[in-house]
């Protein structure tokens, strides 16, 4: 009885540390100096943001590892602002 009860408290234990594993993770705030690469990758639909803004290819250019998002507003004539609170209104919200 006590080998059963001590390998059932290690499977428990062990699935614990799974969930805690496959919780999602908590998001970082998108901001004007995270690269594209990064933006682009940081959260699933991220991508359809910059669709929206008619910026589609930015995952294939050739600049996105080194480029901003706010190098990239300002040279396609982009606010900025409402690029990055469109890309953190995918974030999920979190108490502080």
């Amino acid at each position: 009885m006590g080998r059963i009860r001590t390998t059932l408290q290690s499977l428990s234990g062990s699935l614990q540390r799974r969930r805690r594993r496959a919780e999602p993770a908590r998001f970082t705030p998108f901001h004007g100096d995270m690269r594209i690469e990064a933006a682009w990758h940081h959260h699933p639909s991220a991508p359809s943001v910059f669709a929206r803004h008619h910026l589609p290819a930015c995952d294939g250019c050739a600049v996105r590892f080194d480029e901003t998002l706010a190098e990239a507003c300002a040279a396609y004539g982009l606010d900025i602002d409402a690029f990055v609170k469109e890309l953190n209104a995918l974030l999920p919200k979190t108490k502080l």
